[in-house]
């Protein structure tokens, strides 16, 4: 196999092969993929053979069950192909490079996107090619001798909605004003030289889990992204909901039914006022907190005037810093700081009562860059809260994503994977 791109494994039977044995990260049988590809004993054979051939599947042993012959064990190499991820955020730009089973291989964190599109873009480019040109000097190859150059299908990117992702373009992103309307696929596609496409963060997230997770593309996933503020994403049969403008999951306003305060958007106790890491740290402001001051508090005033339209990216970067003070304050001891992580849980486990109710999911996954620190705190609540009424007799599942910070550029390279080649996208 030579190139970047995939021409010959375009078929749909070969997709669907390709998947199944993907999606059984312990191995499948011939039996097995058979049974879940709905093919022929003859065509997966064929199929089969011809993944070998290209070196995206490999044998690995036998599996003995009882009675009759001993099964071969079929695995993806996951060395085999390669994506690019990026996620635009306002506080910082992460660049990835991922394998077939979303792991990564190389990373680069980068400063925050700036006030100018196209030097954003230009860095960007330059850091995926320092990425290509590192892993070329440390040797690294596919089984079958490809470069991580020859091997890369394509660039995925997240970003914050909203964003237009059929025609590649960021709309309105909130904290990055200088990148409304910029059509951020073509620019990148140009600078780099390779194809890409764009999707909200939330999405990206989910796509990850979906790419990875074991046949998790059989269920309907619900995903809630905490980060500065909290998102949703959907997923049915593999594939990610996105609504009829990309606008689809943005529950920051889904009102909770707790006694809170009058939101911006003028109702009351609306999930981000007690969600959003701005409101977070201005009720610590506001109750004059040790661990606020301890944390640089800007007192109960100035913060109470902060517009989250007109929050800075130095800003949004600060309150993650103070927000890491908040949670280590919660830690040792602080009471109100612990009280206000654990009604974040408290808001989010309503929510998810609604969502539920909405979405019928299999599972809840929950994630971001936020949620690791918070969890302790906060999904104890989320757990009494969601499961109750219908919420626990439908035996939903919810767990904490098994991805770190980065899963919002990790997911942006499976949406590229899950593009070129899973069957339920093409």
């Amino acid at each position: 196999m030579r190139g970047s791109s995939m021409p010959d494994i375009g078929a749909k039977n070969e997709l669907v092969v390709l998947d199944a044995i993907r999606s059984a990260p312990e191995g499948s049988s011939q039996s097995e993929v058979v049974r879940r590809s709905g093919l022929s004993r003859q065509a997966v054979s064929l199929i089969t053979r011809r993944l070998m051939e290209r070196g995206l599947v490999e044998t690995d042993g036998t599996l003995s069950a009882g009675r009759g012959k001993p099964r071969t064990v079929l695995r993806v190499v996951p060395s085999s192909l390669l994506a690019a991820g990026v996620h635009l955020d306002p506080t910082g730009i992460t660049v990835v490079i991922v394998d077939l089973g979303a792991n990564v291989v190389a990373e680069k964190a980068l400063g925050p996107p700036g006030s100018d599109p196209d030097a954003g873009v230009a860095r960007i480019a330059a850091g995926l090619e320092e990425l290509l040109a590192t892993m070329y000097e440390d040797g690294w190859r596919t089984p079958g001798g490809q470069s991580a150059r020859e091997a890369l299908l394509g660039i995925g990117v997240a970003a914050p909605g909203g964003l237009d992702w059929r025609r590649g373009v960021l709309v309105d992103p909130p904290w990055m004003p200088d990148w409304w309307d910029t059509p951020l696929v073509e620019m990148l596609s140009r600078a780099t030289g390779r194809t890409a496409l764009l999707d909200k963060d939330t999405n990206a997230a989910l796509a990850a889990e979906i790419w990875a997770g074991e046949r998790l593309s059989e269920q309907t996933l619900l995903y809630v992204y905490v980060s500065v503020g909290v998102g949703s994403a959907v997923s049915s049969a593999g594939r990610v909901q996105r609504g009829s403008t990309t606008q689809a999951g943005e529950i920051g306003h889904l009102p909770t039914g707790l006694d809170g305060p009058v939101c911006g958007c003028g109702r009351r106790a609306c999930l981000s006022t007690f969600t959003d890491v701005h409101a977070m740290l201005h009720r610590i402001d506001a109750a004059e907190c040790p661990a606020g001051r301890s944390a640089g508090g800007r007192g109960a005033v100035a913060a109470a005037e902060i517009d989250v339209d007109e929050l800075s990216s130095a800003s949004l970067e600060a309150d993650g810093e103070r927000l890491d003070a908040l949670l280590a304050a919660a830690t040792s001891g602080d009471r109100l700081a612990a009280r206000i992580a654990q009604e974040h849980g408290t808001a989010l486990g309503e929510a998810l009562r609604t969502l539920i109710g909405i979405h019928d999911p299999h599972r809840v996954i929950i994630g971001g860059p936020y949620w690791r620190a918070l969890e302790p705190f906060a999904m104890p609540q989320v757990l009494e809260r969601a499961l109750q009424g219908s919420g626990g007799r439908r035996g939903v599942t919810i767990s904490s994503s098994a991805f770190g910070d980065d899963v919002g550029a990790i997911g942006a390279a499976t949406l590229y994977l899950g593009r070129e080649l899973s069957p339920t996208v093409r």
